[in-house]
């Protein structure tokens, strides 16, 4: 257990998944795994009221308005998905959203993550709202995001209080488990999907050992002081969402990597299980 471990076996054990991180080969994954699944540490949770919000974008270069809700929520065809992401593995389905709006845009647009200069982009944007409550687990902030978002150091400081209570070794080990579980889940992999390998390996064991979990929450580097990132198990987005209503822009190239909105077009409301988007247009 995490508990049982001291600082100087954290650090091997931490030593061990970095190590394995830069391995190109399945089997490294899977040692990954199988290291983070011999250990227990305590899981900071984060209750979601029934009717919250949740934005999910899509970015496509043609100029088509999404006809149902499968095309802009998690993919479908899992035979694609052949990198790691940051909460799942090749072949995993995982339904990546926020609660903030402009978070989920720039979590999404390549003119901003990527910096890569367009002549215009769409972005379809789709909200769901939660029929139920729903249990995150939630990523504590570390020291490059700290101070800069409230409600997550309010919500870390929580849980730093309860495990500090215990006013020993293993409090600082939980403590510093976590600071190294939340920076790789704010890293941004530039291109080498290899980065996530243990944040999905995380993400697997919390999805598939943890009871009633829901979603994993996790900070932002890209826009750090609102809003969260989640990533859904395809069958709570199917169980406890409902879609509410999508929009879609286009953002138009202005010059000087300044850029524009010159479209909107948005849906009716959807009061029903309807998988069908009807757009005022």
């Amino acid at each position: 257990m995490a508990e049982n471990f001291d600082s100087k076996e954290l650090d091997y054990f931490i030593d061990l998944l970095k190590t394995a991180k830069q391995e190109v080969s399945i089997e490294s994954y899977i040692y990954i795994k199988n290291v983070l699944n011999s250990i227990e540490f305590p899981i900071p949770i984060t209750i979601y009221p029934k009717g919250t919000k949740f934005v999910r974008n899509r970015v496509h270069k043609e100029d088509v308005l999404f006809k149902t809700t499968d095309q802009i929520s998690y993919r479908q065809d899992i035979q694609n998905i052949k990198k790691f992401g940051r909460a799942n593995e090749p072949g995993q389905s995982i339904f990546y959203c926020s609660n903030n709006g402009i978070l989920s845009y720039v979590e999404t647009s390549p003119i901003i993550r990527e910096k890569i200069d367009l002549d215009y982009e769409y972005m379809t944007s789709g909200i769901w709202i939660s029929t139920q409550e729903i249990i995150a687990v939630s990523l504590l902030t570390n020291e490059s995001i700290r101070g800069q978002h409230a409600e997550i150091d309010e919500s870390s400081r929580s849980f730093e209080n309860l495990v500090s209570t215990q006013n020993d070794e293993s409090a600082k080990v939980v403590y510093n488990l976590y600071q190294f579980l939340s920076k790789e889940f704010s890293k941004i992999s530039e291109g080498d999907s290899k980065h996530y390998k243990i944040t999905a390996a995380f993400a697997n064991y919390i999805f598939y050992t943890v009871d009633k979990t829901d979603c994993i929450l996790y900070p932002s580097t890209l826009y750090p002081t609102e809003g969260f990132n989640f990533a859904f198990k395809p069958e709570v987005v199917n169980e406890k969402l409902q879609f509410y209503g999508a929009q879609r822009i286009k953002m138009q190239s202005g010059g000087n990597k300044k850029y524009v909105e010159t479209e909107k077009i948005e849906s009716l409301i959807n009061n029903t299980k309807s998988d069908i988007i009807q757009w005022l247009k």
